[in-house]
C-alpha cells in the first residue's frame, strides 16, 4: 500500500471538515476521478475548489494535476491488493490469530511510510545537541514514554521523564532553549500534553510531538512532527496498537540518533548492559 492510501485512510478516520470528505470520496469512488478535473472533483465531494487544490498541496504535491498522476498509479496498485477483513465475534482462534498479525504488519508499515527522512534527520540532530530531553506522556502513552527514557539514560544522555502529570508540568515550566521536549499523544488532543507543549514552546524549547498523523492540536503545537498511522477500529484491541506504533516510530529514529552519537554513547550502553547483567 502506498504513501498515498496511508494518508487517505488517516484522514477518513479523523479528518476535518473538507479533508474528511475528500478523503472519503476518494477512498470510496477510486474509479470516478480517472475523467475529473478539480472543479468536478470539488462538486462530488461537496466542497470548494480552492479545498481540492489546497488538499493536494496538503498531501505534498505542486497541485491537483500532479496529484491526480499519483493517486491514478495508487489506484492501480490498490486493485492488486487484496483486503484483509477485521476482527469480528465470529471469528474463531486462528481467525483471530491470523487477523491481529496481518493487522499489526500492516499497520506498522503503514506508519513507516509516513515518516519523512529529512525530519528523522533534523530530530536526531536535535538530540545530539540537546542539554536536556524531557519526555511527556499520560495515559497508555506514559508507557511509551518511560520506554524512550530508557533508551536515553541507557546512552547516558540526560533524560527526564515522571508518569506524575504533576511532575512533568513542573519539567514543561523550566525549559529552555538547549533543551529538546518529546510529546507522545496518541490522538494529539489531550489538554494536558497540548498544555505543556505550549509552556514548552513559549520557553524556546525545541518540540516533538510523536503522535498520529494529521494536523490535530499536537502536531500544530510542535516544532516537528513523528506521525503514525491511526485507525480507530484498533480499539477492539483495546488500544493497544497505537503504543505499539508509538515505540516502532521513536526506535526508528533512535536507530538513527544512534548513528550520529559519538563513541561514549556505545560505551554508556554497554556499561549500561553490564550493570543489567550484574544485577540479574
Amino acid at each position: 500500500m502506498s504513501t498515498l492510501t496511508v494518508k487517505l485512510e488517516s484522514l477518513l478516520t479523523r479528518g476535518k471538515g473538507t479533508e474528511q470528505r475528500i478523503a472519503h470520496f476518494l477512498l470510496e469512488s477510486r474509479d470516478s476521478i480517472v475523467s475529473m478535473n478539480a472543479a468536478e472533483l470539488a462538486q462530488a465531494a461537496g466542497v470548494s475548489s480552492a479545498s481540492v487544490i489546497r488538499f493536494a498541496r496538503q498531501m505534498g504535491y505542486r497541485g491537483y494535476p500532479e496529484f491526480k498522476v499519483d493517486y491514478l498509479s495508487d489506484e492501480k496498485q490498490h486493485k492488486a491488493e487484496s483486503l484483509y477483513g477485521n476482527l469480528s465475534r465470529n471469528d474463531d482462534t486462528a481467525q483471530i490469530i491470523a487477523k491481529s498479525g496481518q493487522m499489526f504488519i500492516t499497520a506498522i508499515e503503514k506508519s513507516v511510510r509516513l515518516l519523512e527522512p529529512l525530519t528523522v534527520d533534523a530530530i536526531a540532530q536535535k538530540i545530539v545537541e540537546a542539554k536536556r530531553v524531557v519526555v511527556f506522556g499520560i495515559g497508555s502513552s506514559a508507557i511509551v514514554a518511560n520506554d524512550i527514557f530508557l533508551k536515553l539514560i541507557r546512552v547516558n544522555k540526560h533524560a527526564l521523564f515522571s508518569p506524575d502529570l504533576h511532575v512533568q508540568l513542573g519539567y514543561s515550566a523550566n525549559l529552555n532553549a538547549s533543551d529538546l521536549a518529546i510529546a507522545v499523544t496518541a490522538r494529539g488532543n489531550t489538554p494536558d500534553i497540548n498544555y505543556m507543549l505550549k509552556s514548552a514552546h513559549e520557553s524556546g524549547c525545541t518540540t516533538v510531538a510523536l503522535t498520529r498523523f494529521g494536523q490535530d492540536e499536537a502536531a500544530r503545537l510542535a516544532d516537528y512532527t513523528l506521525p503514525y498511522f491511526y485507525d480507530e477500529q484498533h480499539s477492539q484491541l483495546g488500544v493497544i496498537t497505537p503504543q505499539v506504533l508509538q515505540m516502532v516510530i521513536f526506535d526508528t529514529l533512535f536507530f538513527k540518533y544512534s548513528t550520529l552519537a559519538n563513541e561514549d554513547a556505545d560505551i554508556a550502553l554497554h556499561k549500561a548492559r553490564q550493570a543489567v547483567t550484574r544485577a540479574g
